[in-house]
């Protein structure tokens, strides 16, 4: 009598969870899920507070220039120079002198 063998099994005969659907979701998988979104808001408020704080060393810097605008303009009390007229400004001969012939590069 022969023996009957069996085909041997391949990739597609192995039994995996991929094609199950659960549509609840495990009680585990909820708080891990809960505990990352409020680690994510931790992280979301420090940098609101970083920022705010580079947005007040800011203002305080703002703050100071103006004061010290002020102040300046307090000491000169109305005697500044009086503003010359700008000469005309003049041109560089560099760059103005017309090509006799075309650019070319040789080897």
């Amino acid at each position: 009598m022969a023996m009957h063998r069996q085909p041997s099994r391949g990739l597609n005969d192995l039994r995996t969870l991929t094609g199950r659907n659960d549509k609840s979701v495990p009680a585990h998988k909820a708080y891990l899920r809960m505990s990352f979104l409020e680690l994510e808001r931790a992280r979301r408020s420090m940098e609101l507070r970083a920022a705010t704080d580079r947005s007040d060393a800011i203002q305080a810097r703002f703050r100071e220039i103006d004061k010290e605008i002020g102040e300046i303009t307090a000491k000169m009390n109305g005697t500044a120079p009086p503003a010359h007229p700008v000469a005309a400004v003049r041109k560089s001969p560099i760059g103005m002198r017309q090509a006799s012939k075309r650019f070319s590069f040789t080897y």
